[in-house]
């Protein structure tokens, strides 16, 4: 018996490189949720944004549309606050789990 390999033998197939720790990957999956949130958030704001800019310049001269401009544009504000609030204590609550 000949420790070379007969022409008939395949070569062994590589092992196989495992991917990345399951850790990165909850790291990457969380960076993409806070992205997508994001850019959520600045839609929704720039949406209500363009919609008080609009109602203010389609109805120039009205008390009543300044004014209900005026509250979209609290409200939008108020909406971003409130999820940045959620966010943020949210964020100890996911370190303390994956901790475990």
């Amino acid at each position: 018996m000949s420790a070379a390999r007969s022409s008939g033998e395949l070569p062994r197939r590589r092992e196989r490189v495992p991917g990345p720790p399951a850790d990165i990957e909850r790291l990457r999956a969380r960076r993409r949720d806070a992205l997508r949130r994001r850019r959520k958030a600045r839609v929704d704001l720039g949406l209500g944004v363009l919609g008080a800019i609009v109602l203010w310049i389609v109805a120039a001269g009205l008390a009543i549309a300044a004014l209900i401009a005026g509250i979209v544009l609290v409200a939008c504000a108020v909406s971003f606050v409130v999820g940045r609030r959620r966010r943020r204590r949210a964020e100890p609550e996911r370190a303390r789990s994956s901790k475990l």
